[in-house]
């Protein structure tokens, strides 16, 4: 299945694809099989929508060497050496919230370090709250940090019909039900490990990337090789190499063994 590549890297996604995003659970097997993976001499990645610091612990005991984060906004070592990172300009920022007060959605910032919301409200908590839990309350965080995504949270399920000008310039992802990621139009999960493999001096064909969600497509389209789970949202399907099974019966574990990798 992997014949004729040379594999050097493997990107992990981490909501229900490392992780049950709803009850934080990761199989045993995950940390056995990456182990394993480590071991053989393959360096793994992170690739997910969470901001660096909203990593979770078990996810951190893996030993990730990369981590391309916020949708590919923010790109770190383990070391915490700065690889990439891709702002939203402060005016589309601005002009982003003066949309979200026009049309009564509630909104958020991911900076580098922390993440704010405008309010918060059941319809905010029940989309952050298991990703990051309880957060700040600073709608005016842009004036004085980096933004490098943004969130919508509403359940009118509207808030992704942006103005034209917004349009233009944002990618949008819904990631919830009541949420959507806003992030920059020239900005992806695939630009942020293109700029890793730059400064590896690989190629996309020496990498397998795995994942299950829509802000995963990008990257499946850019990896030589692409692993979906099998709880994956249907519209990646169509782009994945391989198909494994859920994450709770073994996913990760499963495809590293069919593809000759443990």
């Amino acid at each position: 299945m992997l014949e004729n590549k040379e594999i050097k890297l493997v990107f992990f996604d981490i909501d229900d694809t490392l992780i049950v995003k709803d009850t934080q659970y990761m199989p045993a097997s995950v940390s056995l099989a990456i182990a394993k993976l480590k071991a053989n001499g393959v360096k793994i990645g992170i690739a997910s929508g969470r901001t660096r610091f909203g990593v979770v612990p078990r996810v951190e005991a893996l030993d990730p060497e990369i981590y391309v984060t916020t949708n590919g906004q923010y790109v770190v070592t383990n070391k915490g050496e700065l690889i990439y990172e891709n702002p939203i300009p402060q005016e589309v920022v601005r002009e982003f919230v003066n949309w979200c007060d026009t049309v009564d959605v509630d909104y958020g910032f991911a900076g580098s370090e922390k993440c704010v919301v405008s309010k918060w409200s059941d319809v905010v908590r029940d989309a952050i709250d298991v990703v990051y839990g309880k957060i700040d309350i600073e709608p005016d965080f842009y004036m004085r940090h980096e933004v490098y995504q943004m969130w919508t949270f509403s359940e009118k399920r509207n808030e992704d019909q942006l103005p034209t000008q917004l349009a233009a310039v944002l990618n949008i992802v819904r990631w919830h039900k009541n949420s959507c990621d806003f992030f920059p139009i020239n900005g992806s999960k695939a630009k942020g490990i293109q700029k890793v493999l730059d400064q590896l001096n690989l190629s996309p064909e020496n990498i397998i990337v795995f994942g299950d969600g829509l802000n995963d497509i990008e990257m499946f389209k850019h990896a030589g090789f692409t692993v979906a789970m099998g709880n994956a949202h249907p519209d990646l399907l169509q782009y994945a190499d391989f198909v494994t099974t859920d994450i709770d019966k073994d996913g990760i574990k499963n495809a590293l063994e069919v593809l000759g990798l443990i």
